[in-house]
């Protein structure tokens, strides 16, 4: 067994199924704060609709396409992370520090923008596969049913952005965990604290007192 096989494993392992469900976890609490709630509740329905009016061919189709697009959030959740670790390191031991933690430049052009994406091979491959598929599906249903075949698509998609954010975001945090254990003298978490703000506000993780403000005139209108 080779240096690389014994990574790629260990790799595989602390991005596995627990990993995966945890982002999940992320994303369902999101919903339960209201976040995503709008889109899962159109999905809901969207499903429920299409299991009544769709053709057995087309069920099949749908399964497919949704079988593909949990393939995307997965590897968009286990590149973020590995993102996030390289990125948590950069900015400690470089001078260059990106407001979102370089989320934009090494995630979001990376999986979500051509051409970087064809670089993941895999990945790239289930994006042409997903919008064949979607293209099919919105081809063959008249506007109102294409309308929830939107609703699913559109729920998707936002899982998958928001697990590559949520992956990016603990890939960040463990690079903080790692250099606190290896070189806790130097206060690597203190060092970063500000960086690492930055980056939960411009990821939506944290609001600014305005916005607190903001959402508590809404609850109380």
């Amino acid at each position: 067994m080779t240096a690389e096989t014994t990574i790629l494993e260990i790799a595989h392992g602390a991005l596995g199924s627990s990993y995966l469900d945890a982002i999940k976890v992320m994303y369902q609490h999101a919903v339960e704060d209201g976040v995503f709630e709008t889109v899962e509740s159109e999905y809901t329905t969207g499903v429920d609709e299409l299991k009544t009016v769709f053709s057995p061919g087309q069920t099949e189709r749908l399964a497919e396409y949704e079988h593909t697009c949990s393939s995307i959030r997965d590897y968009s959740a286990r590149y973020g992370f590995l993102a996030g670790l390289y990125c948590g390191f950069k900015q400690y031991f470089t001078p260059e520090v990106e407001d979102d933690g370089g989320f934009l430049k090494y995630v979001n052009d990376e999986i979500g923008r051509m051409p970087r994406m064809k670089r993941h091979k895999e990945y790239f491959d289930d994006v042409i596969r997903r919008n064949r598929l979607a293209c099919a599906m919105e081809e063959e249903t008249d506007d109102t049913i294409r309308y929830h075949v939107v609703s699913i698509e559109s729920a998707w998609g936002q899982r998958a952005y928001s697990a590559s954010i949520d992956g990016f975001y603990l890939g960040y945090r463990a690079a903080i965990v790692i250099l606190e254990t290896v070189e806790p003298q130097n206060w690597p978490a203190l060092a970063m604290e500000r960086n690492l703000l930055m980056m939960e506000h411009r990821l939506g993780f944290i609001k600014s007192y305005e916005g607190i403000e903001r959402g508590k005139e809404r609850n109380l209108a």
